[in-house]
């Protein structure tokens, strides 16, 4: 319907998908942008899905807002000049900038030493559930699982992180 001129199409995306945009666009920018800047960054990733409409070939249109939003983002951060820095460079930042740098380099590592904390299926599964956009179907058919396995996978692999993190079992690496 959105290929065909739809409005309405598209006013239903805007609807089912603005807090998933914005939370893409939240991720990648951590605490370098304004409330404001993402509210502009999610209304782009909109705009730009109406201004591509009619080349717009996936059947994961997810997929492609989350690509898009994370590409807005990072044009964001560039255009600002807040590109990641190394925690080496940290400490010739001054004030505000360099604390919030900090953070968010170390929120990051945590994250992903929790995320590697996890056993074998389950960070596989993970991974390609939130990271990669796979359904739960594509990932019992390439695992060789049964869908109903995959999901509780994903249930028990919540779980471990969330219990990972809070425990914060994943700090010793870091």
């Amino acid at each position: 319907m959105l290929a065909k001129d739809d409005t309405a199409a598209l006013s239903h995306i805007i609807d089912k998908y603005t807090n998933y945009v914005a939370t893409v666009i939240h991720n990648q920018l951590g605490a370098f942008a304004s409330k404001e800047d993402a509210e502009e960054l999610t209304a782009h990733v909109f705009v730009s899905l109406w201004q591509n409409r009619g080349r717009l070939n996936t059947p994961r249109l997810r997929g492609w807002l989350a690509a898009t939003a994370r590409n807005e983002a990072r044009r964001h951060l560039r255009d600002k000049r807040l590109l990641t820095v190394s925690q080496e460079d940290v400490v010739l930042i001054s004030g505000d900038i360099a604390e919030r740098l900090a953070e968010a380099h170390e929120r990051t590592r945590f994250i992903q030493n929790a995320i590697f904390a996890m056993g074998w299926p389950d960070r596989e599964i993970f991974l390609r559930y939130y990271y990669y956009d796979q359904t739960i179907s594509e990932i019992a058919d390439e695992m060789d699982m049964n869908a109903e396995t995959v999901k509780s996978r994903l249930r028990r692999g919540r779980e471990k992180l969330k219990h990972t993190i809070e425990k914060g079992d994943f700090y010793d690496g870091i």
